[in-house]
């Protein structure tokens, strides 16, 4: 798991611990802690490798600045040349800090902690430790959904990755993809996966993986009823505390969970990035039309050759009439919405599609054009979440 500064409020050791400067230093990411003892006093002779790691959590008792204060403003100097995420110290030999160091930090968004009590060093490293290799899981089953994306397995590999999500999933199988605004950070798709896994009754028949900006919501029942996967589908959004109005999802149709897991996560993968590509809330996979004939092809050469050579004008200096061809199919050829979304006078759209014609296939009719731009477009856009 990527930690940060601010992550550290998160674990329960460092509910104690001030924050006494370098506030705007939050953001800086943690890789792991080291111990700081005489490694900055005067005379010490240490080569830059033996110091400190950076992007670490210096952890400090400042025994090499007991008697003389001064070498602290110092040690900070040299930890920012490292690259050093953050200290925190104990105050047992130093109570406060200097003003001039206190002054730097916040300057150099070099955040300081102090030990809140009597917490041990080793407990603090054990915490962050854990807390830094926490999720690896989920980053490995992230590895095994892209290989189920790329269609890399077969459905009984596939059904494997699926028993070890959940052993306990029912015979029949509908996958939901949902992107979440609120949701959107790794930390926080990582804390979904982390709350739902924490929820043993809903466990039984659903899971919840992280995938990239998406979560995938595995549903299962011993029926086809859709109105009952519908309603588990509304019990872990209320239990996960996630508003459908911040959502944007795509579903798949119900499969046979032995054989038809790969399949579930690619439909409500695809049928979720069409949703989000027509700003819609929702769509099925079943209702997506012509996206479902250049989804399963999406990877083919053919295909993306097609794509490329159709529209190889407009990879130069052409972004907008590539964003005007987009909008344009977007909105199913309306003219009138095309201009709204494109903040453009009528005429304006018009000469861009008359560009755009005449640059890419002027052998065609206008038919023959609207349906090859099309195919070719949807394509381009689809291959923006590969």
């Amino acid at each position: 798991m990527k930690l940060t500064v601010k992550d550290l409020f998160d674990i329960p050791i460092f509910k104690n611990f001030k924050l006494l400067a370098g506030a705007g230093g939050l953001s800086r990411p943690i890789a792991k802690t080291d111990i700081l003892d005489f490694e900055f006093v005067q005379g010490a002779n240490m080569s830059r490798d033996e110091i400190l790691d950076e992007h670490s959590l210096v952890l400090t008792s400042l025994l090499f600045a007991k008697d003389d204060h001064s070498l602290i403003l110092d040690a900070l100097k040299k930890m920012l040349a490292l690259n050093v995420a953050c200290m925190a110290y104990k105050p047992a030999l130093v109570r406060d800090l200097p003003k001039e160091a206190l002054d730097f930090a916040d300057a150099h968004n070099f955040p300081i902690f102090q030990f809140g009590g009597d917490e041990f060093f080793e407990d603090i490293i054990f915490e962050v430790n854990r807390a830094l290799t926490e999720g690896d899981d989920i980053f490995e089953l992230e590895k095994d959904l892209s290989k189920i994306l790329d269609g890399d397995l077969t459905p009984k590999e596939e059904f494997k990755i699926a028993k070890k999500i959940n052993p306990n999933f029912k015979k029949y199988m509908k996958v939901v993809a949902i992107k979440d605004s609120r949701h959107s950070g790794e930390n926080d798709l990582v804390a979904l996966v982390k709350k739902m896994s924490s929820m043993d009754k809903l466990c039984k028949k659903a899971a919840l993986c992280k995938f990239r900006d998406q979560c995938f919501i595995i549903l299962s029942q011993d029926t086809v009823n859709e109105d009952r996967f519908k309603a588990l589908l509304a019990d872990i959004l209320f239990a996960l505390q996630i508003n459908q109005d911040d959502i944007c999802c795509g579903a798949s149709s119900v499969h046979i969970s032995a054989d038809g897991f790969g399949k579930a996560i690619r439909e409500a993968f695809w049928a979720c990035n069409v949703a989000e590509l027509e700003n819609a809330p929702m769509r099925n996979y079943r209702d997506i039309g012509i996206y479902r004939l250049i989804v399963p092809e999406i990877h083919s050469k053919n295909v993306r050759d097609y794509m490329y050579e159709y529209l190889a004008p407009l990879w130069n200096d052409k972004q907008e009439l590539l964003d005007t061809a987009c909008t344009y199919i977007l909105a199913r050829g309306d003219l009138e919405l095309t201009c709204a979304k494109l903040f453009c006078h009528k005429n304006t759209v018009r000469y861009r599609l008359a560009k755009l014609h005449e640059i890419l296939d002027p052998g065609s009719n206008d038919k023959e054009f609207q349906e090859n731009l099309s195919i070719a477009i949807r394509i381009y856009m689809l291959t923006q979440f590969l």
